[in-house]
């Protein structure tokens, strides 16, 4: 008599697959049915931890390059002084001649080219600081935030040249005042713009939002330049001295901003 042999099926509690070792990186999404486990999610953060280092590098590289513009836009603002003082004092002390003159005499002669000189720096120095506050807490950018950051620079690099037109004109030249206080006038508001754009965009790191107020106290620059424009445009006389509004804008935030700290140490609501 033949019998008949039957396959042998394993059960689910003498199964291979249920007995023996699981293998690393499986799981069983039903009976003895293993798939690759979080393969989805595993890609997932590799492209947002490879997009967030993208997005970090095009970020350090914007800044800097920032950084380049105005390292240079420095050093090229006392250059035209150094020209002036290389021709102005030749033969210093010789008593001879034309060139007969003194260092107090190049300092008498040149007070307003040395003070548009350091009022240059100061304003490039002072941009320089706020836009590494700025960018400080800055996650990424976007094409947006990448033009107007070099609308700023090509503000930043005309500011040497203002300041040379403002050297060599008269100190009653209306044009080279305009042209002067303009250039800082515009280059402040682009500033700001950077940080609407920051802003609006969402480009700030997680957990990092400027508020509304201290978002409007940072236009109190702009609003000072913008008056020194208006006032040297209708008093030319007054060439650069309408700039040094400019030294109430640390006071004026001051005082903007503590109403509100103080509302917001009393626990009321503040913008």
């Amino acid at each position: 008599m033949s019998t008949s042999r039957r396959p042998l099926r394993w059960s689910s509690a003498s199964s291979p697959s249920s007995a023996a070792t699981p293998v690393p990186g499986l799981r069983e999404t039903g009976p003895h049915r293993p798939t690759v486990a979080d393969e989805p999610d595993t890609l997932d953060e590799v492209t947002a931890v490879v997009a967030a280092e993208d997005d970090r590098r095009g970020l350090d590289r914007l800044v800097f390059f920032t950084d380049a513009v105005i390292a240079i836009a420095i050093t090229l603002v006392v250059l035209p002084l150094v020209d002036v003082a290389r021709d102005a004092t030749t033969g210093i002390g010789t008593g001879t001649g034309e060139s007969a003159r003194t260092t107090a005499d190049f300092f008498a002669d040149n007070g307003l080219a040395l003070l548009a000189a350091a009022v240059s720096f100061a304003v490039i120095s002072s941009y320089w600081r706020e836009h590494h506050r700025i960018f400080l807490h800055a996650a990424r950018s976007n094409r947006l935030l990448i033009t107007v950051n070099l609308l700023w620079l090509a503000g930043i690099a005309f500011l040497p040249l203002a300041t040379v037109l403002k050297v060599d004109a008269p100190s009653t030249d209306a044009l080279a005042n305009v042209i002067y206080i303009g250039t800082i006038g515009v280059t402040s508001t682009l500033l700001r713009v950077e940080e609407f754009v920051l802003t609006r965009a969402g480009l700030y790191q997680a957990g990092f939002t400027p508020t509304l107020s201290r978002l409007a106290a940072h236009w109190t620059p702009v609003v000072l330049t913008t008056a020194a424009l208006v006032i040297a445009t209708v008093w030319p006389a007054l060439g650069l001295y309408p700039l040094l509004l400019l030294l109430f804008s640390a006071p004026i935030q001051w005082l903007w901003r503590r109403p509100r700290r103080i509302r917001s140490s009393t626990g009321e609501p503040s913008l």
